[in-house]
């Protein structure tokens, strides 16, 4: 599905414009719009991902409020919703693109040692990493902010036990295809 909102084949427990809510969204949203001026319409690049991890990094206000409103909204169930894989590998969409985020889809993650489905990124990912277990990482990388930059394409793999996630879709735009075939 090229260009395409989020998506595996699988439906999103939404209906039409209505995406599930709960009494601490607003407050969530309100923290995200906070960093998504912050953000801007700046470039999805190493300097963005350093940026975030400066002003937003783990051992900040801004990110604990975030990572905090994040998972009670997983309690309260409008945040990592939708099982995609199991119970290990969840999602949730908490915004459309719009004028209010900047253009950007805000979607939530909720992954326990998981090999994801392979996807390419037209636009750019940015991604908040949330560990719950110490030893959780996110391709790699623990708490904090992982940018990815357009066209760049993985499987969103989690190891070393739960990360709890937010990340932004430039346009909401997101391409599940079959990974590359390693040369022979």
């Amino acid at each position: 599905m090229i260009n395409s909102p989020v998506s595996n084949g699988s439906a999103l427990p939404e209906k039409g414009d209505v995406l599930p809510t709960g009494p601490h969204k607003p407050k969530l949203m309100a923290a995200i719009a906070g960093l998504l001026d912050f953000i801007g319409d700046r470039p999805l690049d190493a300097a963005l991902e350093k940026d975030l991890n400066l002003h937003y990094g783990a051992s900040t206000q801004g990110y604990a409020e975030l990572l905090s409103l994040l998972r009670i909204g997983i309690d309260e169930g409008w945040a990592c919703y939708a099982e995609i894989d199991g119970p290990d590998y969840r999602r949730g969409r908490l915004a459309k693109p719009s004028a209010e985020t900047h253009g950007f889809s805000v979607e939530t993650g909720m992954l326990k040692d998981v090999l994801g489905n392979y996807h390419r990124h037209p636009r750019g990912e940015i991604n908040m990493i949330g560990p719950v277990d110490a030893t959780g990482r996110f391709c790699g990388y623990g708490a904090g902010w992982k940018v990815f930059s357009p066209d760049s394409q993985h499987y969103p793999t989690v190891t070393g036990g739960k990360v709890t996630m937010l990340f932004f879709l430039p346009g909401g735009e997101i391409e599940y295809i079959s990974p590359p075939i390693p040369p022979q």
